[in-house]
């Protein structure tokens, strides 16, 4: 399994927090991520990859959800490319920040 990750500063509580089963996100899917002080957003999507991102968007700070194999943006409808946080559409003007992540288990960890 590939995961992404970044050398951004992780949002929150220093440690490991539970994401939730991989079978429990379909492939092309997301879902966002809020707990023990680590917030993120965690796609799928392909079979063997899982990445995460910081849930904020550069734009203006809203946060963002996944949404139809994206990120969205909803303040102003930036959306961001499921697997690598990219911009997709405006008015951001730059990418989600990696969040540190892996499978471990069969579970979905975040480092915080």
């Amino acid at each position: 399994l590939t995961a992404c990750g970044g050398g951004a500063e992780p949002q929150g509580a220093a440690g490991a927090v539970d994401a939730g089963a991989l079978e429990d996100l379909p492939v092309g899917s997301g879902l966002r991520v809020d707990r023990d002080g680590v917030q993120a957003v965690v796609g799928r999507p392909a079979e063997g990859t899982v990445v995460a991102y910081s849930p904020v968007c550069p734009h203006q700070g809203c946060t963002v959800a996944p949404r139809e194999g994206a990120y969205v943006c909803p303040c102003h409808d930036s959306r961001f490319d499921l697997a690598t946080g990219e911009v997709l559409a405006g008015p951001a003007t730059t990418g989600l920040e990696p969040r540190d992540v892996r499978v471990e288990g069969g579970r979905i960890v975040l480092e915080g």
